[in-house]
C-alpha cells in the first residue's frame, strides 16, 4: 500500500518521494487507485495556504489569497496538468489524424490553443476560489476539486486504451480496476463530504455541495477525457492532464456557484 502511495505521489506531484523503478501494472494500477487521496492532500496543503493568507491580507480579502491557492497546487504539481492541457488543447487545433496531434503535442512551443486553455482554467480557477471564500466554502473547493480531479484521472485509466505503446499513457491505460475505482469515489465522495460539514457546519447543505462538486468534476473530466483521447487516438499524459486540470476547474465552479444559491 505505501509503495502504491508513493509512486502515487511520484506521478502526480513534484514532491520529493522515492518511488520503485521498475514498477510492475499491478502496482501502477494501485498508484492510480490513490490518485484522489494524493488529491485530498494537495487540496489540504493549499488549504493552508489559503487560510494563513485570508489571516494576513484580512478575513474580507478573498482573491489573494485564493491566487495564492492556486498558485501552491502549480507549485507543488510543477504545472505537470496544465501542461498536460496546454498540449491536448493544442493537438485538438491540429489537422491530420492522431499521428499528427501526437507530433504536435511534442513541440517544445506553446501554441495559442494550448495558452488559451491555460489562461481559462488559471482564470476560473482562482475566480471559483475566490467565490467559494466568499460563501465560506474555500476550503471546500479546494479539497474537493483536488481530489475531483484526480478521480477523474482514476476512471481514465480504467475506461482508455493507450494512443502508443510508449509513454505515460501506456505506463497507466487499463490498470484500473471498475470495482476499484468505484470504491475510491465512494471513500473520497465520503472525505469530501466531511471537510464540507467542517467548512461550512451546514450538514445537509455542505453534503449536497461536495456530491454536485464531485459529479461535476467526474463528468467534465470525463468528456475531456474522451475529447483528448478521440484527438490523440488513445490515452496519452497529456490527457491525463488536462482530465485533471479541468476536472478540479469544474469542481471549483460548482462549489461557487452551489455556495451562491445556498447559504
Amino acid at each position: 500500500m505505501l509503495r502504491a502511495l508513493r509512486l502515487s505521489v511520484s506521478i502526480l506531484t513534484r514532491l520529493p518521494m522515492r518511488s520503485s523503478a521498475s514498477p510492475d501494472r499491478a502496482l501502477v494500477g494501485a498508484a492510480m487507485a490513490w490518485a484522489s487521496i494524493v488529491g485530498l492532500a494537495l487540496g489540504g496543503l493549499a488549504s493552508g495556504v489559503l487560510v494563513l493568507a485570508s489571516a494576513a491580507a484580512g478575513n474580507d480579502a478573498t482573491f489573494l489569497p485564493a491566487a495564492l491557492a492556486v498558485t501552491s497546487l502549480v507549485l507543488m504539481t510543477g504545472a505537470l496538468h496544465l501542461d498536460g492541457l496546454a498540449d491536448t488543447a493544442d493537438a485538438m487545433g491540429v489537422r491530420g489524424g492522431p499521428g499528427r496531434a501526437r507530433e504536435a503535442a511534442k513541440q517544445p512551443a506553446t501554441g495559442a490553443f494550448g495558452v488559451t486553455a491555460i489562461v481559462v482554467v488559471v482564470l476560473l480557477d482562482v475566480a471559483a476560489v475566490a467565490t467559494a471564500a466568499d460563501h465560506g466554502r474555500g476550503v471546500t473547493a479546494l479539497v474537493v476539486g483536488c481530489a475531483g480531479g484526480r478521480l477523474a484521472a482514476t476512471w481514465a485509466c480504467r475506461a482508455e486504451a493507450p494512443a502508443t505503446g510508449v509513454g505515460l499513457g501506456a505506463w497507466v491505460a487499463g490498470t484500473v480496476r471498475a470495482r476499484v475505482a468505484v470504491t475510491a469515489g465512494l471513500a473520497t465522495l465520503v472525505v469530501c463530504a466531511a471537510v464540507a460539514v467542517a467548512d461550512h457546519g451546514h450538514r445537509l447543505a455542505a453534503v449536497g455541495t461536495a456530491l454536485v462538486a464531485l459529479g461535476a468534476a467526474t463528468l467534465i473530466g470525463a468528456l475531456v477525457r474522451r475529447v483528448g483521447c478521440r484527438a490523440f487516438g488513445g490515452l496519452t499524459g497529456d490527457v491525463l492532464g488536462a482530465t485533471i486540470s479541468c476536472g478540479a476547474t469544474a469542481a471549483y465552479v460548482a462549489v461557487a456557484l452551489t455556495g451562491s444559491l445556498v447559504r
